[in-house]
């Protein structure tokens, strides 16, 4: 009979001892495989003769098919101390070769599923979070989720899994499904397999080795606590800012050069989709979808402009979904600011590319909206009747208010300043992009016309069922209103400057 033994399982579904137990496994196999019944009676190998003891220990020899067991076999001397010595050695070799069990760094609060209970089969597939480990019980004490309490669960019972992850699939036989990119949902304990949701919406089943992890972002929650404030506003650049929002588990921002706009307005002037003719035009969208970039790539002295576009919900529309004539008005608008600012870089956050991925990621990244504000220079408002009539643009609106960050509108009959007053050239760090643009932002103003108003609406007015985080985001931004101590009121009215 085999030993029970202690251990977890892990995630890509193989099973990893606890310290010690490996050892014991060994142990018990030599006492088993070296048994043989007394008076003639037969061992697990071979024969055990007599009441001769000796001979039943020699049950050891006959695994190895090395010289000593040869001996033992035609009755040659065996020096049964020396074989379990090296034995004991070899196996103090395999065990070192285990990976070591660190608690607090692999399973102190890890969410873990519990599976192949026998006595609580009522728990097996609930889902929880390790909070202790007893050492001599080898017990994980997990904290069950929806309020189903605390339970002491053995090691080999737990499963940590990677629920609500991103995860990269790989090794399927669906080889069109391999390095696509996907939400991990619960895990099915009988059948070993993940419920993944596939960018497109698809549902797929999936082995735990299928899965690589990617990151798990917060989407619930959103950003801009205190906390999140002091370490961005403490950063020393962009890259550190983004490093922050790394940390506090949202998706990095993707953002596109100004160049790819000015080039889409100068080679796709019309927009040739028969029976729309505001549709963006298709092989130019294309074309600006393969230049959208992570920001992490971008140097780190780049100026990153925050553009504020009309939709129905907080991560759109995407490229091929804008208004052909919006992304005209951006391309003039982003030919004048590349030069503006030459030779820094330039590059938008449009809404609609600042995050790709399932509905999770789409989700956190509408949580960290105010770090991503708050990570531009400048907030542009692309002024329409379609603008003012978005709850999303002006959910934009108020947030660069609370992030202090100034705005610009350009308007729908935009064109081009000749020259701004009192412009001066961009030079030292500025010009090879390492310095922070986002703190030499007020000396390169992208206007010197004087402030003018802009009345908007509130985000959630004329919502009768406004979205959980479109509410968390508006009340995020109305923390600015308190704190300048100001009345809050129906339509605020903001300050922006006209570009043009």
């Amino acid at each position: 009979a085999w030993l029970i033994m202690s251990g977890v399982w892990k995630e890509d579904g193989t099973y990893e001892f606890a310290p010690g137990e490996f050892k014991k496994l060994k142990g018990k196999e030599k006492g088993e495989k070296g048994k043989g019944k007394e008076k003639g009676g037969k061992g697990d190998k071979g024969k055990g003769k007599g009441k001769s003891k000796g001979k039943e220990k020699t049950g050891f020899a006959w695994e190895d098919d090395g010289p000593d067991s040869k001996r033992a076999r035609t009755g040659e001397p065996f020096d049964l101390k020396s074989f379990l010595a090296s034995k004991e050695e070899g196996d103090k070799d395999e065990e070192e070769e285990l990976p070591e069990f660190d608690f607090e760094k692999d399973w102190k609060d890890k969410l873990v599923t519990l599976l192949n209970l026998k006595g609580a089969k009522e728990l097996n597939g609930l889902m929880g979070t390790v909070k202790e480990y007893n050492e001599e019980t080898k017990r994980f004490m997990v904290s069950l989720q929806d309020g189903k309490g605390e339970k002491s669960i053995k090691m080999e019972n737990v499963f940590k899994v990677m629920t609500g992850s991103l995860v990269k699939l790989r090794g399927l036989d669906s080889v069109e499904l391999n390095d696509c990119i996907a939400e991990c949902g619960k895990l099915d304990v009988e059948t070993m397999r993940y419920d993944v949701t596939l960018s497109d919406g698809r549902h797929v089943k999936v082995k735990p080795s299928n899965c690589d992890f990617m990151a798990y972002y917060e989407g619930t929650k959103v950003a801009g606590t205190a906390t999140h404030m002091d370490r961005i506003r403490a950063a020393n650049g962009l890259s550190d800012r983004l490093d922050a929002i790394e940390e506090f588990q949202f998706p990095t921002p993707q953002v596109i050069p100004v160049q790819a706009l000015e080039e889409y307005s100068k080679k796709f002037p019309k927009a040739v989709v028969i029976g729309r003719s505001n549709a963006a035009n298709p092989k130019g969208a294309q074309v600006l979808t393969r230049e959208v970039v992570s920001a992490t790539k971008i140097a780190p002295g780049s100026r990153v402009i925050f553009v504020s576009i009309p939709r129905d919900r907080c991560v759109a529309p995407s490229l091929a979904e804008m208004r052909h004539d919006e992304l005209l008005r951006l391309g003039k608008f982003a030919g004048w600011v590349e030069k503006r600012l030459a030779p820094r870089p330039v590059y938008f956050l449009l809404p609609g590319t600042v995050a790709k991925g399932p509905a999770s990621v789409l989700s956190s990244a509408t949580c960290a909206w105010p770090l991503y504000v708050e990570l531009c220079t400048d907030v542009v408002i692309l002024e329409s009747e379609r603008w003012q009539k978005s709850p999303w643009s002006r959910m934009d609106a108020l947030v660069a208010v609370w992030a202090r960050t100034p705005m610009y509108l350009l308007p729908e009959k935009y064109s081009p300043a000749v020259a701004l007053p009192d412009a001066s050239p961009v030079t030292g760090k500025a010009a090879s992009g390492e310095d922070d643009a986002k703190a030499t932002a007020s000396s390169e103003p992208l206007s010197f016309r004087p402030e003018e108003p802009l009345t908007i609406s509130r985000p959630t007015e004329g919502l009768s069922t406004p979205s959980a985080l479109l509410l968390g985001l508006t009340d995020r931004a109305a923390e600015a209103e308190g704190a300048a101590g100001s009345a809050k009121v129906q339509k605020p009215t903001l300050a922006v400057k006209r570009l043009g």
